[in-house]
């Protein structure tokens, strides 16, 4: 008998205990940014701190301006910005609003992230899950890994998620996936860079706001064109310096280059089939005739005569010839 009334008091002992001694750990703050604050299942609400443990059925609200990162028991890592809030259950999470980076080394037990319309199967990867209360539109964007999103009433509607790709639901219907481009990747993931970053799960692959080992870039190479014809980036006209006057544009190859309608050469003289007006041109003046004034000599005139007579007309063979044709 009093045995029996020493464990009847031990088990109202128990009973009497705070309900949050029986409440089961669900995660711990690893890095927090601003005030962050918790509800637990019993409605109070405090402020996160550092290293803190969080319960299951807690709820995290994460005002503007803050950040927070909590590991839970099965190798997940949540990140969250300002504007989320998030409930945490074993092995599920809800998110009722906000943004959500998840990254799981977890391979054994199937983990889940629910929203209003939709939910997120998966075990071992990487994904963004956005969920804009006003609109009732859940979004998920798959980083690495591969997960599934069904619709939170009926989960033979899903869709198996690829890394590189995202998908919306939307009226409760999860939509086909689509490739998302390496820039909107980046610009998603820029929202968590104040946030720590975990290893990635693929080896070999670093996520966007991981500060790599800088690449020594390759110094930049001259190509000479071997072309006759001028880039398009080459003004044919001389550009002025600041004195006003043209200069020259230096050919870039030996072949010679003909302009039509434009001159642009530096010192060009234009030549004008017109002499100006105010130029007087004296023509050359010519010696005056004088052969009225020459006398002719009698003697000097006969000689000419005589010598002119004697001097042959021909040549020596056509002189034999009009000889030869004379004699027929």
């Amino acid at each position: 008998m009093k045995t029996s009334l020493t464990k009847l008091s031990s088990s109202l002992l128990l009973l009497s205990l705070p309900f949050s001694l029986w409440a089961k750990p669900m995660g711990l703050v690893t890095k927090i940014s601003g005030k962050v604050f918790v509800t637990t299942e019993e409605g109070k609400t405090s402020t996160l701190r550092l290293n803190q443990t969080i319960d299951e059925k807690s709820e995290i609200l994460v005002p503007t301006d803050s950040a927070l990162t909590i590991n839970d028991y099965y190798d997940g890592t949540f990140h969250l910005v300002g504007g989320s809030h998030l409930k945490l259950y074993d092995k599920s999470v809800h998110l009722k609003t906000g943004k959500v980076w998840v990254q799981s080394m977890n391979s054994r037990h199937p983990l889940a992230l629910t929203t209003a319309n939709g939910q997120v199967n998966y075990l071992k990867g990487e994904f963004i899950a956005i969920y804009d209360k006003p609109t009732k539109r859940s979004q998920i964007l798959v980083v690495d890994g591969e997960v599934d999103v069904a619709n939170i009433h009926d989960q033979q509607m899903k869709y198996s998620i690829p890394a590189g790709s995202f998908t919306v639901v939307d009226d409760d219907v999860p939509r086909a996936p689509t490739k998302v481009g390496h820039q909107s990747l980046n610009a998603a993931l820029a929202e968590f860079k104040s946030l720590p970053i975990e290893p990635s799960v693929s080896e070999g692959r670093s996520i966007a706001s991981v500060s790599e080992k800088e690449v020594p870039k390759k110094k930049g190479e001259i190509i000479f064109i071997k072309s006759h014809r001028l880039p398009a980036s080459v003004s044919m006209q001389g550009r002025s310096n600041k004195s006003g006057k043209a200069r020259s544009v230096e050919r870039l190859n030996p072949v010679p280059i003909k302009i039509y309608g434009t001159s642009w050469k530096e010192n060009e003289i234009k030549v004008s089939p017109r002499t100006p007006a105010s130029i007087n041109i004296i023509a050359p003046t010519l010696p005056k005739n004088s052969a009225s004034n020459v006398q002719n000599h009698p003697e000097f005139t006969d000689s000419l005569k005589n010598e002119t007579s004697k001097q042959p007309k021909f040549s020596k063979e056509l002189e034999n010839l009009i000889q030869d044709l004379k004699s027929f």
